[in-house]
């Protein structure tokens, strides 16, 4: 009779004591399974920004314009310098020629060979050695411009190649007139002294004289070197002047032919 009693008892004991142990005994989590992040939605149409890869040094966070050579940069100011010169030349070709029409409209109105009136004709003679080559040349009388002569023109420049030039002013008044001409030289060296071509020079002078009437005047106006191979370049380049005068109408023309 106990041993049944004990049994239903023991087996009462066993189901409380495993049902405790189960409450008590940590329960450990499954795993957590990771989630893929959510995909953000590309609009077709929107820019392409592109991705720069290096160390913040090496990235050109700025962009800049199409880079330039310095020989193109050399090249065009020289062409712009080249343009300039052309066209100041030309103006001055302008004032020049306006000022010898002008001296022509006198001769003409007022008949200055019988009345009194002169001739003047600069001839300019360039002696100056291989060294230097003229590429401006410019005559001034009484502050206005005569003739203008520039490299940067290709006519001109097969003037300012020869050795003498000749510039017909026409017909002035009788009186003092005044004559400036500014020459300007640039180097002209070969092989170790090729670095002269980098160098120029200006010049300039001034002459006065009496204008007679009834002469015909040429003025000659020498470019030529002075001092020796000790001298320096900048001081070599002068200017030197020579003054001729004939009368303008030869008085045995002026007489009357015998009639037979």
């Amino acid at each position: 009779m106990k041993t049944k009693l004990f049994l239903p008892v023991f087996l009462f004991l066993i189901f409380v004591v495993s049902g405790t142990s189960a409450q008590t005994a940590p329960t450990t989590p499954p795993p957590a399974t990771p989630t893929p992040p959510a995909e953000t939605a590309v609009d077709p149409k929107a820019p392409t920004v592109p991705v720069t890869v290096g160390t913040e040094v090496d990235r050109d966070t700025t962009p800049t314009p199409d880079k330039v050579t310095a020989a193109e940069v050399t090249s065009n100011e020289l062409k712009l310098r080249q343009l300039a010169e052309l066209v100041e030349d030309l103006k001055n070709k302008v004032t020049a020629t306006k000022f010898r029409l002008q001296l022509l409209k006198e001769a003409m109105t007022a008949e200055k060979e019988t009345l009194g009136g002169a001739k003047i004709l600069i001839k300019h003679v360039n002696k100056m050695g291989g060294a230097f080559k003229m590429v401006r040349l410019r005559y001034l009388m009484d502050g206005k411009l005569v003739a203008s002569y520039s490299d940067a023109g290709e006519k001109d420049r097969e003037v300012l190649a020869k050795k003498e030039i000749s510039i017909p002013v026409g017909h002035v008044s009788p009186g003092n007139v005044r004559f400036r001409v500014f020459i300007t030289y640039q180097g002209n060296g070969y092989g170790v002294f090729k670095y002269v071509k980098e160098w120029k020079w200006e010049v300039h002078n001034t002459y006065s004289f009496n204008v007679e009437p009834g002469k015909d005047y040429t003025l000659e106006v020498q470019g030529v070197e002075k001092g020796g191979w000790t001298t320096p370049l900048d001081q070599r380049p002068h200017i030197q002047f020579q003054l001729q005068s004939k009368a303008l109408v030869n008085k045995e023309e002026t007489k009357p032919s015998k009639t037979k």
